[in-house]
């Protein structure tokens, strides 16, 4: 056995020579080394290799009606575990967005792809928009949509396109499923941001074409021409006309909600109700969640589809949700064409040059089609001949075409803002967040646990002040769009009539300090009328047009929204207890009291009384005395054992718009009572009343349905064949909303929107808020999925989900846990 004795082994050598010299002692070793002196040689200690960093880690807990519990420990791992929790549910309706959000919907889509839209996708979402977008985010809101993006994609590559949800809304199989990328998620939360300017307008952003025979467009327009285009005009109804714009009714997509302060709550708290009327289909919907990093956000509520957070929710101190406010999303800017040359407009006394974009995308047929679109100083060149033929055509009667400015595109600023309302402590952080006019198109309500509500429009609205509007709404296009569609269209070719600025705020767009709020211990709240109403007590006026009409008369909705409160404060209702609370806001929606029947129903029955000769009308006098009677006992509700609402809802589509229909006008002093009484004095309206009855009832009668029927009988949706029934009803009646479409044989079972999620909060002296919840049409769009119509059934009973919001609400309720991560 060789020792070495001496100076030890030098390992400081540099390698080069380090490493031989090793290896030639360990050769002299073993060559001397006797095999009787043979030892077993010593296992080198086993070094583990370090664990691979995660780039993703979140926990996931599933709650009682398929509620997500996600808590991580930053943004990018909330954002995937928020993304993979969503995509159990709805991967394949999200994954239709993405879809249409790239412009491919006529590509893949089929009946349901619109080659328009994608052009207008195509010329919003392109590679140079979304690097402006990503530039203007966040670390943590780049991380978000990240995050999200991985975790969606996850969920596709844990289930495989093949085992995908089917169905109406199902992707099972399609050809158009692959992972999302962060680009697919930041397209497709763009377009929800459009959803208030381009998405409705797109047709006519593709409608603008310059003309193929430059010649011929050159002639000067003639009086004749001019005259006719003039009388056309004055010839439109304003409904008519408000009908070619093509923006949702508030009848069918709006919200109500109320935030309450401590002195109409009757305790300490504020409370917060609220409940946005949105679609039953699309991507337009909510998925309710619990979003947590320990320490840094803890926020339970509802995002639509595509948004990584609650859009509406609530935290430990506030609460909040979101009307669709007046405000247009867009102004229009009329520019005089060079009368030698259609692609050049008049700025002052300089002639500019339009400039082409074009784009391009394949169609049903694959084959590849290009669209340009051309682009002023103030945006895209749009036709405005789909709202009156009189409108359009390049150039109009009047020498003129209109540039469409887009107040939010690529605004993604309402990402931080309701970061920040999930970190609220109070209203005074509720508001601060507000100040980056990021919110895109809608109202905001809050309340909060130390006893104040809010309502504010605070949003992204074109910087038009009154003066502007006053001096640079000219012509006989302008001044109509305004006064009918609340669109402001400048005189874009004066230099002098240009949207204004306001400090701290965005480039064009109104800021916080001359935007509608108020701020209260009684109560705010909005149902989708005018800022100018907030409470009856005070009236907010003196604002821009651009931010919607003051002093007009409000929908029979919103003045049920305040005849309730008011009721309330007064105890003049028929709910029990004392104030504002969280019981009663549920009450009140609960009960689907109809306002326009509580208006005019005793005189309509009167009325119906009173013939002796239904023949006249159409019908029976035995059917029409069943009908009479049927109305009377009424209880004037749509909850789903109520008798004779579907007699009174046909009834009130037939006389609602009758002019002279009420005996006492409107009243702007007085704007929640009126206009109120049925005006029987005149004759023409009884006559409407009693026609409008019988072909009411014509309806049931023709499709086989009782009059006698109960509302749930009528107002249903079909669920995996199991019919459930749907109490509330249309918006131009009732404060509980559902927008049902006549099925011929069935009732009302075609349900496009209305109530969706719906929140009550309060707080008392724990950190676990009072919080109550429903999710009328489930979490759900997967037939298989046990949370498909559990919760419709539960709004069906007029039931609530009790929110678990802290941790052992949360375990007592837990139905599975996951933890997820990626490498």
């Amino acid at each position: 056995m060789l020792l070495f004795t001496g100076a030890p082994l030098n390992l400081s050598l540099p390698a080069s020579l380090r490493l031989p010299l090793i290896s030639l002692v360990s050769l002299v070793v073993i060559a001397c080394s006797d095999s009787s002196d043979r030892r077993d040689p010593v296992e080198p200690p086993v070094v583990e290799p370090p664990e691979p960093e995660l780039t993703y880690q979140a926990d996931i807990v599933w709650t009682e009606y398929g509620i997500p519990h996600v808590t991580a420990d930053d943004w990018g791992s909330l954002g995937y575990g928020a993304g993979y929790a969503f995509a159990e549910q709805n991967f394949c309706s999200y994954m239709r967005d993405v879809v249409r959000a790239n412009g491919q919907s006529a590509e893949y889509l089929g009946d349901d792809g619109n080659l328009e839209f994608d052009f207008v996708m195509r010329l919003y979402n392109t590679d140079a928009a979304l690097e402006r977008i990503k530039a203007q985010m966040t670390e943590r809101g780049l991380a978000l949509f990240e995050g999200y993006a991985a975790g969606i994609s996850r969920y596709l590559a844990d289930t495989g396109v093949d085992n995908l949800a089917e169905g109406e809304e199902g992707c099972r199989g399609e050809a158009w499923v692959r992972p999302v990328t962060l680009d697919d998620a930041l397209k497709s939360g763009h377009k929800t941001i459009l959803r208030a300017s381009a998405d409705p307008f797109y047709r006519e952003l593709v409608a603008a074409a310059p003309p193929a025979d430059t010649v011929a467009a050159l002639t000067p327009r003639s009086e004749e021409m001019r005259r006719q285009a003039l009388a056309q005009i004055a010839a439109t109804t304003p409904e008519q006309l408000l009908a070619g714009f093509g923006f949702p009714s508030t009848e069918v997509l709006g919200s109500n909600a109320y935030g309450i302060g401590r002195d109409a709550a009757g305790f300490d708290s504020g409370v917060l109700y609220g409940n946005p009327h949105f679609p039953w289909q699309g991507v337009n919907r909510f998925f309710m969640a619990h979003y947590t990093i320990p320490g840094e956000y803890d926020v339970m509520g509802a995002g639509l589809f595509g948004i990584p957070l609650a859009n509406i929710g609530f935290n430990k101190d506030t609460a909040w949700s979101h009307t669709v406010s007046t405000a247009r999303r867009f102004t229009l800017h009329e520019l005089e064409v060079n009368p030698d040359n259609p692609l050049q407009y008049y700025f002052g006394d300089e002639l500019v040059d339009l400039e082409p974009v074009t784009v391009g995308a394949v169609d049903g047929d694959g084959q590849t089609v290009e669209h340009t679109f051309y682009q002023s100083q103030f945006g895209t060149i749009a036709d405005l001949g789909n709202q009156l033929a009189a409108f359009g055509g390049w150039p109009t009667f009047n020498g003129t075409i209109f540039a469409f400015n887009d107040a939010n595109r690529e605004n993604m600023r309402g990402l931080e803002n309701w970061i920040a309302f999930g970190q609220a402590q109070g209203l005074d952080d509720i508001l601060e967040a507000t100040k980056t006019i990021g919110i895109p198109w809608v109202n905001t309500i809050a309340a909060d646990r130390h006893g104040e509500g809010f309502y504010g429009d605070i949003s992204a609205v074109p910087n038009a002040s009154q003066q502007l509007i006053d001096s640079c709404v000219r012509g006989p296009i302008a001044a109509p769009i305004l006064a009918v569609a609340s669109i402001v269209t400048l005189d874009g070719s004066d230099p002098d009539c240009q949207l204004g600025n306001d400090e701290g705020a965005p480039e064009n767009l109104l800021g916080f300090d001359n935007l509608p709020k108020l701020r209260t211990t009684q109560y705010a709240a909005n149902a989708n009328d005018s800022y100018w109403l907030p409470n009856p007590r005070n009236l907010l006026t003196g604002f821009t047009r651009a931010i919607g009409p003051e002093e007009y008369q409000q929908t029979i909705r919103t003045r049920l929204t305040f005849v309730q409160a008011e009721q309330r404060l007064a105890g003049e209702d028929d709910l029990e207890g004392d104030g504002f609370t969280n019981q009663q806001v549920r009450d009140i929606l609960t009960s689907a009291r109809n306002h326009a029947a509580e208006l005019i129903n005793d005189d309509v029955v009167g009325i119906c009384d009173g013939v002796s000769d239904w023949s006249v009308y159409g019908s029976s006098n035995a059917t029409m005395a069943s009908a009479c009677k049927i109305l009377a006992s009424w209880d004037k509700r749509h909850q789903i054992d109520s008798v004779g609402g579907h007699i009174f809802y046909e009834f009130w589509q037939r006389v609602r718009s009758l002019n002279n229909l009420w005996a006492v006008p409107f009243d702007a002093t007085d704007p929640v009572n009126t206009p109120n009484t049925l005006n029987t004095g005149d004759a023409a309206v009884v006559e409407s009343v009693r026609q409008g009855l019988a072909d009411a009832v014509a309806v049931f009668e023709d499709n086989g349905i009782a009059l006698d029927a109960t509302w749930g009988e009528v107002q249903f949706i079909e669920k995996n064949g199991e019919r459930i029934p749907l109490p509330g009803g249309s918006g131009s009646m009732l404060f509980s909303v559902i927008s049902a479409g006549f099925v011929e044989g069935e009732g009302y079972s075609d349900v496009r929107a209305g109530n969706s999620y719906i929140q009550a909060v309060s707080w008392d002296e724990t950190d676990c808020p009072d919080a109550n919840a429903v999710l009328t049409y489930s979490q759900s769009t997967d037939p298989a999925s046990p949370h498909y119509a559990d919760a419709t059934r539960l709004y069906s009973e007029s039931g609530w989900i009790d929110m678990p919001f802290c941790e052992a609400e949360r375990d007592a309720q837990e139905i599975r846990r996951v933890t997820i991560e990626e490498g």
